[in-house]
């Protein structure tokens, strides 16, 4: 249970978190002070400001820093927001990426608060670029959302701000951004708005749920549930594998074209790799341990594994197709 205390107000606990900034549209990466007294934040890009606290595990609530703490620390702005970043990476974790429909992927952390941190992390959005290097996009509509997609395509685009666009609608107070970002080699820049909400229709009004709504309601779940499409994939395409390779292996003992000791040499790796193969696919969907494990104890029994394979990989088919990818007999791809 976290403590009620408040956090040590020490360097090492020194974090950062994104909200709203109330002032102007910030064209370019910045360090602003806000004209608030009691909290240490600062204006930054687009519609976001950069809001510094100290936060620690184990305690309930973050504490905002105070600019007296800046001077006792003996932390300039830029030194500060420094040592809040690396922070609040660490105590993120290495950011995983998450597949949504459309080509738009998500990036999450250990810790929800500072999901949105991620976009400071400047060595990961390098990393990116030299594998999309006409430039990414990103949106953070509410927090613990941070939405990103390869540039140059206009559908891909499109589709970012509709999906960010419904997040930021039904965001309330925990919205973040209502800007769509743009990262190449001279960094961050706004580029554009994300759509205004639009007035419920009638249906909506009558409390009957729409297919927007519904399309929403998936996004959000694959979020929270971890879904992860691009694992889903690869899970599901080394089955594929799996079950070619069984087949193929089958054949040859039957013929007695290979010795017993290489055959039993290949089923033992075949049963690796399928094993490798269900954790990937079980956990790229979502599903809970018990349910991963489940799967993989079917993989040791022979004929019940093949129809636990086939469940998950209809189950991955489903998912993948309903968000743009083309699947076929040995696999998916976007």
């Amino acid at each position: 249970m976290a403590s009620a205390r408040e956090p040590a107000r020490e360097r090492d606990k020194l974090m950062v978190q994104l909200h709203p900034w109330p002032g102007e549209r910030l064209a370019k990466e910045t360090l602003r002070p806000s004209a608030s007294q009691d909290t240490v934040a600062y204006g930054y890009l687009g519609d976001m400001q950069l809001r510094l606290v100290f936060d620690e595990p184990g305690v309930a609530n973050a504490a905002a820093v105070r600019p007296d703490d800046l001077a006792r620390l003996e932390l300039t702005p830029q030194k500060a927001v420094a040592y809040a970043a690396s922070n609040s990476k660490r105590a993120g974790g290495a950011p995983q990426i998450t597949s949504l429909a459309g080509g738009i992927y998500t990036l999450r952390g250990q810790h929800p608060d500072y999901n949105a941190t991620f976009f400071l992390d400047r060595t990961f959005w390098r990393q990116q670029l030299e594998k999309f290097p006409q430039g990414l996009l990103a949106a953070l509509p509410r927090k613990g959302v941070l939405m990103f997609a390869p540039a140059g395509d206009a559908a891909v685009e499109a589709e970012l701000k509709k999906q960010a666009g419904r997040m930021l609608a039904a965001a309330g107070p925990s919205a973040v951004s209502a800007c769509v970002y743009r990262f190449d080699a001279t960094g961050w820049q706004p580029i554009a708005e994300l759509p205004q909400p639009q007035a419920a229709p009638a249906a909506a009004a009558a409390g009957k749920p729409t297919v927007d709504d519904d399309d929403d309601d998936d996004v959000e779940e694959e979020i929270e549930d971890g879904v992860d499409l691009d694992k889903a994939a690869k899970g599901q395409r080394m089955l594929a594998l799996s079950i070619l390779g069984t087949l193929l292996v089958n054949g040859a003992a039957r013929s007695g074209v290979l010795p017993v000791l290489p055959v039993f040499a290949l089923y033992v790796a075949l049963g690796i790799y399928s094993l490798l193969g269900v954790v990937r696919l079980s956990s790229g969907l979502g599903k809970p341990t018990g349910s991963t494990i489940f799967y993989m104890v079917l993989t040791f029994v022979p004929l019940v594994s093949l129809v636990a394979w086939i469940t998950l990989s209809v189950q991955a088919t489903r998912k993948l197709r309903s968000a743009g990818w083309r699947v076929g007999l040995l696999g998916a791809r976007p």
